[in-house]
């Protein structure tokens, strides 16, 4: 998971936040108490946040998120829009109660939160599905493989804000007197009427934004501190949020998976490739030799190919033994 910024995250704590941090904070909660790796992550984060100064409370804080994160864990992956939006609404306002509570929040406070975050709307896309979501500025945002958007109902205070985990293809409308903000996590994606991608799970540590048309600023924070970069037309732009490494490719000739199965893999590793195809094709890959896994790979599949043929092309040489086995594929050295 990546940490929203731990200075916002004591300041929304401490009753300090304005609005729009407010809703930062609540949307990453929103998502993340979701994640797969939720569990190990939210003590850490317990343990990050220098704001309450009682272990035990923080026990009870975190003994609560955990009640909430098993519960979450056996709805099913989508539900209807309001169904959703109240069960969403039920598990965020739990856990907040139990952090407030600790934090001695007044009951006025979260009420106002409550009606907040009950103005906006979560959207899902399960493993192997595309949704495509039209927000109330008209602009358009598609869903893949395991991701969410949150909005609300109506966009207002001069700012049109989403927050996003996992990956989106968007079309957004032009308005340069309310610009729109695509948030994941500590990240920014200032949007000046443009089409994007944007690649930001939360069990990874990069952020990926190729940008097709327009003009895009992005905005993160790292381990190093706040930064930010122009990304132009045709980049992709990878940023490691851990150390704060940049990289940067050129795409001429962009295709998106909304439209076909697209894979594009710019110097990554077999390992984190392995990370996307699973996301793609909702198979478990095994690696068992270190150097395979570490071997780094440029290359894109656009015609629709299938995930071993993908794997034979990236590691097919001899000396490799593929085998797939009751939805596994095992990849492993023969010497």
């Amino acid at each position: 998971m990546k940490f929203i910024d731990t200075e916002l995250m004591e300041k929304y704590l401490q009753g300090k936040a304005d609005r729009e941090e407010q809703d930062r904070v609540q949307m990453w909660l929103m998502l993340n108490l979701k994640s797969r790796s939720a569990d190990g992550d939210f003590e850490e984060l317990m343990e990050r946040i220098p704001a309450v100064n009682d272990p035990a409370g923080k026990e009870r804080v975190l003994s609560n998120l955990k009640t909430i994160i098993a519960a979450d864990s056996r709805q099913k992956s989508y539900v209807r829009r309001q169904k959703r939006k109240n069960i969403l609404i039920g598990s965020v306002m739990a856990s907040l109660c139990a952090a407030l509570a600790v934090l001695a929040f007044s009951f006025a406070s979260m009420r106002n939160d409550m009606r907040q975050i009950a103005s906006w709307t979560e959207v899902t896309a399960d493993y192997g599905e595309i949704r495509e979501v039209v927000l109330p500025d008209g602009s358009h945002i598609w869903l893949h493989n395991d991701t969410r958007v949150v909005y609300p109902d109506t966009f207002t205070g001069g700012r049109r804000q989403v927050f996003v985990s996992g990956e989106i293809y968007a079309e957004i409308e032009s308005d340069s007197h309310c610009p729109f903000v695509v948030s994941a996590d500590n990240v920014n994606v200032i949007v000046k009427g443009t089409t994007f991608n944007m690649r930001s799970y939360p069990e990874t540590d990069n952020v990926e934004l190729t940008l097709i048309e327009g003009d895009v600023d992005l905005e993160y924070t790292t381990s190093w501190g706040k930064a930010s970069l122009d990304v132009k037309k045709g980049e992709t732009v990878v940023v490691n949020l851990t150390n704060g490494g940049i990289d940067k490719f050129i795409h001429e000739d962009y295709v998106s998976w909304k439209d076909r199965r697209v894979l594009y893999f710019n110097d990554k590793t077999l390992s984190e490739i392995a990370a996307e195809l699973e996301h793609e094709f909702g198979v478990r890959i095994v690696i068992s030799d270190r150097d395979l896994a570490y071997s780094r790979h440029f290359a894109s599949f656009v015609n629709n190919e299938s995930v071993t043929d993908i794997l034979h092309a990236l590691c097919g040489e001899e000396g490799t033994e593929i085998i797939e086995k009751d939805s596994t594929i095992y990849i492993s050295t023969t010497n």
